[in-house]
């Protein structure tokens, strides 16, 4: 990625995050959304796309077109609830290791974002309880089945408070996350502890490689904003929670990055993994951990104590 702040033109428009009004337009282009380009903040240095989806276009694509959404950029089986479920019982995994620490047996669990219950599931028994809040109709009816409760929305969930909230790959899609961030802050209990994660800006692939078919890719209508570690920590603290710990995390494999580099597109996870094998893909996002060029960005927040609680 260019260094934004020398060659990106300056554009006069306000910060939807601190309204500072100049802020710089660092990329032209956004996948599914021509009228839409990346900015970042000349003041606080977050980035955003704008202008975003209506609150009535945003309703509707959640309920009903996400799904197709996210297949069209390749994520097969996303429009197949069991196939979605099933794919991501990996994933799962990865977070719960992530979380084990944190977890109490009369834990009360909260996800935000909960999709088809993949996570609540793996986490349902190392805690006291699970819901999930899910707006696609089909994937939280899913999860139903699977005798999970579901709200629609976060509106659902009444005033009832939380030991725990996950929200993985959600503070990316939300058009006003200090507020959304504030909700969520009041309803943890005491010590309570919110757990997400969220793309990382500073990606490899955009930061370090600069694969211009990858920033097609990557800037895309769903997400709102786009969060370093420092734009991120800084976002929790606006929303209220006092001890915040920001961790970095990588998901995809030397693989991905080299098929991206050699051909421009997704679809390359364990492609190459015949000669770049575990112990590569290891050391490799320990390279990329310790210099914030990795994928994913792993944060844990508390209103009141402290995390190592």
């Amino acid at each position: 990625m260019p260094n934004w702040e020398k060659i990106a033109p300056v554009v006069d428009m306000p910060c939807p995050l601190c309204q500072k009004r100049l802020c710089r337009l660092i990329v032209p282009t956004v996948w599914d959304a021509p009228d839409s380009a990346v900015y970042q903040c000349d003041a606080c240095k977050l980035v955003f796309i704008y202008p975003i989806m209506t609150q009535e276009e945003e309703k509707a694509f959640y309920q009903a077109e996400f799904a197709r959404y996210m297949s069209l950029r390749g994520a097969a089986g996303e429009t197949v609830p069991e196939e979605h479920f099933q794919k991501n019982q990996v994933e799962a995994e990865r977070r719960l290791s992530n979380l084990q620490p944190y977890l109490r047996k009369e834990m009360s669990v909260l996800e935000v974002g909960s999709s088809t219950g993949f996570m609540l599931s793996a986490i349902a028994p190392h805690v006291a309880s699970v819901s999930g809040v899910e707006p696609n109709r089909l994937y939280a009816d899913y999860a139903r089945g699977r005798s999970i409760k579901v709200f629609g929305d976060l509106a659902e969930a009444g005033d009832k408070s939380y030991d725990l909230i996950l929200a993985y790959y959600v503070l990316e899609h939300l058009r006003d996350p200090v507020d959304y961030l504030k909700r969520l802050c009041r309803m943890l209990n005491p010590n309570g502890t919110l757990a997400l994660e969220v793309p990382n800006v500073d990606d490899a692939l955009v930061k370090l490689y600069q694969i211009e078919s990858f920033d097609r890719f990557y800037w895309q209508k769903a997400h709102y904003y786009y969060y370093s570690h420092e734009t991120l920590e800084m976002v929790l603290k606006r929303a209220g929670f006092n001890s915040v710990a920001v961790i970095p995390e990588h998901r995809y494999d030397f693989s991905n990055h080299l098929y991206w580099m050699l051909k421009g597109e997704p679809g390359g996870k364990g492609k190459y993994s015949q000669i770049f094998d575990a112990r590569m893909d290891r050391v490799y996002a320990e390279c990329l951990k310790a210099k914030w060029l990795c994928d994913t960005i792993f944060g844990l927040a508390r209103k009141t104590g402290l995390l190592a609680d």
